[in-house]
């Protein structure tokens, strides 16, 4: 499987007016330009619970670099985007400030697509990402994901991330990351609590720390709340 992108950007915001500014540039502004110039899928979110609210989270997949330098410059040579920006900023600061990560589909990363049409709808999605304390360790880690069965526990239990990447430019590294979309927040208890009993995982859990150590040295965990009109609902 060929390699995709994913970039993480995040739009931090202060209380006050810039939220629903923003929400409403993204969705009237930011994401048809995007379309007009064939961007694919892409996830709105806010952040529910985490680091800096409020903020707003926006997930961009390519599916390479050069794709990513190609729309990107589509993007930036149209004047129909300079006056949005433009008509954004006009009146105070949209934003606080933002940041952003660029990270690498893992080989065992589903393809990311929009939410489909008459699936159910998720109230909640779950960002999760695992620091690693070596790239060999990280390594290990994708193995425990990939080869060894955790992803299917995963199936069984009610988790099914739709993304799975590492971050090649970003904080924290080594580490990789993985994005799971929850119809309410009862479903998500649920179905951890499902999975952290399993006795399958118990044993791979135990096999990976005997093989790599402890191959997880710190957990960022985030919720975030789909916009209406991200692609991923």
């Amino acid at each position: 499987m060929s390699s995709s992108y994913f970039e993480f950007f995040y739009i931090h915001m202060q209380n006050g007016s810039q939220t629903a500014r923003m929400s409403k540039w993204l969705e009237n502004g930011l994401m048809p330009i995007c379309q007009k110039h064939g961007f694919g899928p892409m996830g709105f979110f806010n952040v529910a619970v985490g680091p800096n609210l409020p903020t707003a989270l926006i997930i961009f997949s390519y599916p390479s670099l050069t794709e990513m330098e190609t729309l990107w410059g589509k993007l930036n040579s149209d004047p129909d985007y300079a006056a949005v920006v433009a008509d954004d900023e006009k009146d105070e600061p949209a934003f606080y400030r933002t940041e952003a990560m660029l990270l690498r589909s893992t080989s065992f990363c589903p393809p990311f697509a929009a939410t489909p049409a008459g699936q159910p709808l998720h109230k909640l999605y779950e960002l999760r990402i695992y620091e690693s304390p070596t790239n060999r360790q990280l390594g290990y880690l994708h193995d425990r994901f990939g080869r060894d069965g955790e992803i299917d526990i995963f199936h069984k239990s009610g988790i099914h991330p739709v993304l799975y990447a590492d971050t090649v430019f970003g904080p924290n590294q080594p580490n990789m990351a993985y994005l799971i979309p929850f119809e309410t927040e009862a479903h998500r208890e649920k179905a951890w609590a499902e999975f952290t009993v399993n006795p399958d995982w118990l044993k791979i859990r135990e096999d990976s720390i005997r093989h790599g150590g402890d191959i997880v040295r710190n957990i960022t965990n985030m919720f975030l709340s789909p916009m209406s009109f991200s692609a991923l609902k």
